[in-house]
């Protein structure tokens, strides 16, 4: 018994001595073969870097992407007429989005003359000012499941009382601001300004669950009001009104709000004086102070 206890011991004893060696072999060479491959990468001759782009100079200067897509490169610079592009020129962004001058320079092919008021030519749609006001992602629940869709909601006008707004639904969001466009040229609507820049009255108007104030206001005022509001107002040729929003202030509720309260909620001199009874040149002279 004591022979084969010791028998076992040395067996064990043996194979520990062999599995630290391996171990030790295995140690070794990984280091060797890792000092021999930093000593190759030495040796090897540095290869000069290729431009992806043909005809790139440098690192500071780009390809004019505007030549494969208007959009890639929307505002060109002043250097871009010889084909080259120095990043280091400074570039000065106008105020408007790239999406509002898509807007302004898309052709609208799908309206007819006809059924445009006020006498208005395609030519004259051109030169409007056209604000994508609301675009967000909307989703119809049916049977199937989910079908998303794209919601557009666009303002119009001129600029000189005439301004509409339209709604458009697609899958994707430049064909629904184009069917929200041409649906807001249809749409246009003549718009009573006192003076040419302001209400002829205080309004205070209610839509669903959105109270809105209209407040008139003296010449330079401005127009102090919320930010959809702001941009009907410059659509339509407001300059001096002041808005107060109350309780909902979802933006298709301020937007149709504001178009019904200054459209259908002004009373002109003429409408007072024919229900009062006087002369338009006495009711001007005592509401406005005006002669005329």
């Amino acid at each position: 018994m004591a022979s084969t206890g010791l028998w076992q011991r040395c067996v064990a004893a043996s194979a520990l001595a062999s599995s630290s060696a391996s171990v030790r072999n295995a140690i070794v060479y990984r280091s060797f073969a890792t000092t021999a491959a930093v000593a190759m990468a030495r040796q090897r001759p540095a290869t000069p870097t290729v431009p992806r782009v043909p005809g790139l100079d440098g690192p500071t200067q780009l390809h004019n992407l505007s030549e494969i897509h208007p959009l890639l490169d929307h505002y060109p610079r002043k250097s871009d007429q010889d084909g080259s592009l120095d990043l280091d020129t400074a570039r000065l962004w106008p105020s408007d989005p790239p999406l509002d001058d898509m807007l302004k320079n898309q052709a609208d092919d799908d309206v007819d003359e006809a059924s445009l008021p006020h006498g208005l030519t395609k030519d004259d749609l051109k030169r409007f000012l056209k604000r994508a006001l609301v675009i967000k992602r909307t989703s119809n629940m049916t049977t199937a499941g989910k079908i998303p869709s794209m919601y557009a909601l666009v303002v119009v006008g001129n600029g000189r009382g005439i301004a509409g707004y339209g709604e458009g639904k697609d899958d994707e969001v430049a064909r629904a601001v184009r069917k929200a466009t041409n649906r807001a040229m249809r749409n246009l609507t003549a718009f009573d300004r006192y003076d040419d820049r302001t209400i002829y009255h205080d309004i205070d108007h209610k839509f669903h669950a959105t109270k809105i104030q209209f407040r008139s206001r003296p010449p330079g005022f401005g127009n102090r009001c919320n930010h959809y509001i702001h941009e009907i107002c410059s659509c339509i040729g407001i300059l001096d009104i002041s808005a107060k929003v109350w309780g909902s202030r979802n933006p298709m509720n301020v937007i149709k709000a504001t178009f019904e309260a200054l459209s259908y909620k002004q009373k002109l001199p003429e409408d007072i004086a024919r229900g009062r009874g006087k002369r338009v040149v006495d009711v001007q002279h005592t509401y406005y102070g005006a002669s005329e």
